[in-house]
Formats: structure tokens, C-alpha cells, sequence
């Protein structure tokens, strides 16, 4: 047994990790940080923080470095229908940052290992978790046991403490891929916001990165390959989308290949552990990376873990912070993606209450960036938009007709209510063409 006593055992340094780390040292318990890999993954991963996280990590003694984050004021949204783009600031006039993930998991480690409390353990590769005694080992060195009194698994979708703990089953759905790429000299329409362009198989998030790159994710609808290659695919349904400028640093990028992707792959986050065992981060659950939630779910997870009492206090507490969010990113993708006319028409609608009302933009934005966790807030937004939505479908009817399109609207869109109560993941749906089911 390993003589020197700990009182957590965090199994994986990335965001969620680190952040669990430093979260438990700073209340004077002694810490083993274990990552099996030695160097930040260059991986496509998480780069946006939202205010909420950055509190978080603020709280935990973290400072981002300057020259390595750029600022976000918030969302700008671009519709299909050609009308006015919608800017959707952060509320309270706040920022959000970017960061590449791997200088962000770089920070975080250093900080983590500068903590007296926290002991850093790269190159350890954990075999077992079995009583609360971690067993793992260092490269080529011995095998090594040390027993704690909390293990907190925080190594992502795959989590090795996820499947000791056999949780009921909530297995994660296959929804899309994201094709992450890098263009550089490219002006954003508007500099200082990240935006959403819609009208393709899949929304195309951009955001700036640093002074001369800009990251490019286009969600790929999961559907077999038919006809065209992944790079014709690619440049035929989203460059039409964009500016002209980016649309051709996306055509070069395609052309060069420096394309990364990853599964878009969706699993409640309901299961926050048991006993001595707990989760963060991606452990626990993922939601779509539409709305950029994944790194400041995680940070508020590892904080949340550190000062609860137990792990069913913090899994409670956690439920009720993520709901809205959750429901939230799923309702989005089903709306930029689905083609059904109930989804249109709601898309429709969406946009025009947005335009309309401040007060719509900032609720929007406040249970996205996690700062409102009421479901009832999300609720009466999605009322509103099914509302002007039947209002839409009835201004178009006459007569007999229009009492037959409200009754049929009605349905329509109790159906989509009863979706998002159920939080079920993106349904299946015609594509308006050939996908190839090419990724990573």
C-alpha cells in the first residue's frame, strides 16, 4: 500500500479534473490527480467558457492567461430566411472566453500541481477501483494501491469509474459528428461574438480562436454515404451558408484536409455517482456541443463536488443546475436540423418572438450560459414561439380550414412539448440530399 495518504483520488487532468483537484485542495484535503497521458490532448474538445464557468474557476484560484484567450460577448444568430442576423448577448453584459483546449488543460495542470495540496501524477494509467483503493500504474514502474476516502472520475464518456459503478442504464445516442476546422485571416461578420449560421443538413458554429484564427464546427448529420465524398459533401451544404470570405477559407481547408472530428454522442447527466464514488464533467453525461455548455457544466460539477456533503446531495443539486441547459441544446439541434413542417414553422417563429423581444433574447441566453436553471423559464420560451407559431398557421387559414390547422397545430406542437419534458434525444429525419456517413 502506498504510505502516503490522500483523501481524494481524482482520475483523469483535463478540465473537469483539474478543477475537481483544486476544488477539494482548497478545503485543506490532500489530493492524487492521475492522467495516463503526459502531454494536453490535441483533440477536438471544448474551447468555449461561459461566464458561469469562468466564475467558477475564478473561485478556484485559476487565471486564464490573456494572450492565449480572446473575449465573446455572446451569440449572433444567422436564419436561413435571409432577414436580420440576431444578436444574443451574454446577459448582464458579460463575456464569455475561448481558449484551445489544449493550452486551457495546460493551465489547468500547472495550477493544479503548484497546489500544495494536489499531488500531480502524469503517465498513470488506472487498472482498477475497488473499495475506494485506486490501483494504477507509473509508465513502467510498479503497480501502486492507495486508499482514499472519495474517488472522483473525471476521464470523459469513456469513464472506467462510470463502469465500476454499473449505473441503471442511460446509454449515449449517436446523434451527429462535428467537423472541427481552422481558418485563419478570415473576419468574423461581427468580431466579438460567436456565431450560428443555419439552412444546412446541420448548424455551423464559428467563433474566434486568437487575433488571425478562427474555428469553423459543422454539425454532419449521422446518415449513410450515398454519392458525393465527405469534401464535396462538406462544400456543397454548408459554404453556401456562410460569408463569402469564410466560405472559401472553409473550401481551402477542405481541400487541404485538416479537417478533426468528433462524435456527437448524447447521454442524460443524471448520474452523478454513489457512496464514495463520483463523476464530473463528460463522466457524467454529455449534451449537444451546440451551445457550448460541456466545459462550464464541468467546472460548476467539480465545485459543486467539493462543497456538498455527499455525492447524492451534489447529484441532486446538479440535476436540477443542468435540466434547463440539457433540454435546452437538445431542442436547438432538432430545430436547426429536422425538416418536418411542425419543426419548421417553430423555427420560423423562434426567430420572429427573438427579433422581437430583448426580453426573449436575455432568457434564451441566461438558461444557455447555465445562469437560469428553472425548466419553467425554458417552458413558457417554448410556449411563447408554439404560440406565435399557431397564430402563423391560422392568419393562413380561412374558415372550416382554419379551426382543421388549429386543431392539427395544436397537436403538432403538444407533441414537440412533450418532447423536450421527455428530453429525448434528435429523432430521425429525411435529408433534404445524399449524406455521407464518413468521421473520424
Amino acid at each position: 500500500m502506498n504510505p502516503v495518504a490522500y483523501d481524494v483520488a481524482v482520475i483523469g487532468a483535463g478540465p473537469a479534473g483539474c478543477a475537481a483537484a483544486l476544488a477539494h485542495a482548497r478545503r485543506g484535503l490532500g489530493v492524487l490527480l492521475l492522467e495516463a497521458a503526459r502531454r494536453p490532448p490535441a483533440r477536438l474538445a471544448g474551447e468555449w467558457i461561459h461566464p458561469t464557468g469562468l466564475d467558477a474557476l475564478r473561485r478556484l484560484g485559476v487565471d486564464l492567461p490573456t494572450a492565449r484567450t480572446t473575449s465573446a460577448l455572446g451569440f449572433v444568430l444567422h436564419p436561413e430566411d435571409g432577414g436580420t442576423p440576431i444578436t444574443l448577448p451574454c446577459p448582464d453584459g458579460e463575456r464569455a472566453v475561448t481558449i484551445r483546449h489544449d493550452d486551457l488543460v495546460a493551465t489547468l495542470r500547472a495550477r493544479a500541481s503548484d497546489h500544495p495540496g494536489v499531488t500531480l501524477a502524469l503517465g498513470a494509467r488506472v487498472r482498477s477501483v475497488e473499495h475506494t483503493t485506486v490501483t494504477y500504474d507509473m509508465d513502467a514502474g510498479p503497480t501502486r494501491h492507495v486508499r482514499v476516502r472519495r474517488v472522483v472520475g473525471a476521464e470523459g464518456q469513456t469513464s472506467l469509474l462510470r463502469r465500476v459503478l454499473r449505473p441503471a442504464p442511460a446509454p449515449a445516442t449517436m446523434v451527429s459528428r462535428t467537423a472541427g476546422l481552422l481558418i485563419r485571416g478570415v473576419p468574423l461578420p461581427k468580431e466579438g461574438y460567436g456565431h450560428v449560421f443555419v439552412g444546412a443538413p446541420g448548424p455551423v458554429l464559428a467563433y474566434r480562436l486568437d487575433r488571425d484564427t478562427v474555428r469553423l464546427t459543422l454539425d454532419v448529420p449521422v446518415l449513410p454515404l450515398r454519392s458525393d465524398p465527405l469534401p464535396a459533401y462538406l462544400r456543397r451544404s454548408y459554404a453556401p451558408l456562410l460569408p463569402e470570405d469564410m466560405a472559401e477559407a472553409l473550401r481551402d481547408a477542405l481541400e487541404r484536409g485538416s479537417v478533426q472530428w468528433a462524435a456527437n454522442r448524447l447521454r442524460p447527466r443524471r448520474f452523478h455517482g454513489r457512496g464514495p464514488y463520483a463523476l464530473v464533467g463528460d463522466a457524467v453525461g454529455t449534451c449537444h456541443p451546440l451551445t457550448a455548455s460541456g466545459l462550464s457544466f464541468a467546472l460548476r460539477d467539480a465545485e459543486c463536488l467539493a462543497h456538498t456533503r455527499g455525492v447524492a446531495e451534489h447529484g441532486r443539486r446538479r440535476r436540477a443546475a443542468g435540466r434547463a441547459g440539457e433540454h435546452l441544446a437538445t431542442a436547438l439541434h432538432r430545430l436547426f436540423c429536422d425538416p418536418g413542417r411542425p419543426t419548421t414553422e417553430l423555427r420560423a417563429s423562434l426567430y420572429a418572438v427573438l427579433r422581437d423581444s430583448a426580453a426573449e433574447r436575455e432568457r434564451m441566453m441566461r438558461v444557455l450560459c447555465a445562469e437560469e436553471h428553472r425548466t419553467t423559464a425554458l417552458a413558457g420560451a417554448v410556449l411563447r414561439v408554439a404560440a406565435h407559431a399557431l397564430g402563423e398557421r391560422l392568419h393562413a387559414r380561412e374558415g372550416h380550414a382554419r379551426w382543421h390547422a388549429s386543431a392539427r397545430a395544436c397537436a403538432d406542437y403538444a407533441a414537440w412539448l412533450w418532447w423536450i419534458c421527455r428530453n429525448r434525444t434528435h429523432p430521425e429525419h429525411p435529408s433534404g440530399g445524399d449524406v455521407p456517413g464518413a468521421g473520424p
